[in-house]
């Protein structure tokens, strides 16, 4: 959904209430502010009620300042829906409302009232001025003291892309008598649409070259669990290839070296982290722990096609990994774990091992070291495979005494333990 750049600012908003606000009253008029919003809460009876009574006191939970056509400044419009307030003292005449907003014929941005209202103690301001000039001392003034809170703070949802987290937020967040707000909680049943919506938005901030980055197995997913598992703009999951750290990323060397160790590579934002911060105001992060796992091991739902088919990165469902362990016990007969040795040569993040006993006659290898990383962690959160185990190798083409573990080299060497292949 989205407006027609040349419709009027009036009927924008009119536009803009009965498409998203028609449980609320839109009608209100609160001193010069362009747009109020008050919560219904009475239907019975066939006659609508507001909770609170006529006076000037009436209880809002959105004033916003509107402007007609595209592409506005979302920042200015909220400077000066702070400038209108200021002038009037309204809050000093209104109960200020929840959320103070802006919006255009495109998007709709909200931020709380009291991250804002500090703003109105000033002593040595001129409120005065009018608000619509934009080019006055005063409003380029209120606009760099300001402005960082905006950037950080304030949620901008796009009328036609956003549509469906919109309505989601403002189901969630205009209740009278709720603290705070609530964000769009990432589930196990949504974070690959969060991720699609991530490379539309924060990707293309990101500077690096990523098709450089491609060639060498660094994909923009691993950028996208960054950024999922973290809280306050930091990484929670040490094993992941890439780690956010406040505004800038660290992606590590898929090799290690001499010591052991993958040196760090510094990658920025080249937009101050904008539009990071602006994504990423919508959505609760990290998602509940319970889906951490999954999301790292559904890795493969946020690789493209082509590098899937290429490296011949698939998931394997649960079915599928316990159907080939009743193949292998048929064939091979009941005790088959203790008897043979097992070389997943292609595990990618390890499903297929699920369920096996003998951990020491268990190996895996794969082609990405991401998914190598994945392994580990899940060996550190109780799966039965040895971290010794487990290691980064290209079968097809790489040299078996140069990547293979001394255990596992050792069985292929020995003519006994490959009797019977």
């Amino acid at each position: 959904m989205s407006y027609a750049n040349a419709l009027r600012e009036e009927e924008l908003k009119n536009k803009v209430a009965a498409d998203f606000f028609k449980d609320y009253d839109s009608t209100k008029i609160i001193g010069n502010v362009d747009f109020c919003i008050a919560k219904i809460t009475d239907k019975s009876g066939g006659k609508q009620k507001l909770l609170f009574d006529e006076s000037a006191m009436t209880q809002s939970l959105l004033w916003a300042e509107a402007k007609r056509g595209k592409r506005q400044n979302i920042y200015e419009s909220f400077v000066q829906l702070i400038m209108t307030i200021g002038k009037a003292r309204t809050f000093e005449k209104y109960l200020p409302p929840v959320f103070l907003g802006a919006f255009d014929a495109e998007k709709i941005a909200f931020i709380q009232y009291n991250i804002i209202s500090p703003v109105f103690t000033q002593n040595d301001f001129d409120w005065t001025v009018t608000s619509s000039n934009h080019e006055t001392k005063e409003f380029r003034q209120l606009y760099e003291t300001v402005k960082e809170e905006l950037e950080r703070k304030s949620q901008i949802f796009y009328f036609d892309k956003d549509e469906k987290e919109l309505r989601k937020f403002i189901k969630s967040n205009f209740v009278l008598g709720r603290q705070g707000h609530s964000n769009i909680v990432i589930t196990k049943n949504n974070f690959v649409t969060v991720y699609f919506k991530w490379l539309q938005d924060v990707k293309p901030s990101i500077k690096i070259d990523w098709e450089k980055a491609k060639q060498l197995g660094i994909l923009d997913a691993d950028f996208y669990l960054a950024d999922l598992l973290s809280k306050d703009n930091e990484s929670i999951k040490d094993s992941l290839f890439v780690l956010l750290k406040r505004n800038q990323y660290f992606m590590f060397r898929k090799e290690e070296d001499e010591l052991g160790l993958r040196d760090p590579t510094l990658v920025e934002f080249n937009d101050n982290q904008r539009a990071h911060r602006r994504f990423w105001s919508i959505y609760d992060r990290p998602p509940r722990r319970e889906f951490w796992n999954y999301i790292v091991e559904r890795r493969d739902l946020l690789v493209p096609q082509d590098v899937r088919e290429r490296k011949g990165s698939f998931f394997t469902p649960q079915k599928w990994v316990e159907l080939s362990q009743k193949y292998l016990a048929d064939v091979l007969g009941e005790n088959w774990q203790d008897e043979y040795y097992v070389w997943d040569c292609c595990a990618g993040t390890g499903n297929l091992l699920n369920g096996l006993t003998n951990k020491y006659n268990i190996w895996a290898s794969t082609l990405d070291k991401a998914d190598v990383d994945v392994m580990k962690d899940r060996v550190k959160n109780g799966a039965n495979l040895l971290s010794s185990h487990i290691f980064q190798m290209d079968f097809l083409n790489d040299d078996f005494a140069e990547k293979c573990p001394k255990g596992l080299l050792d069985i292929l060497k020995d003519e006994k333990s490959v009797k019977n292949w």
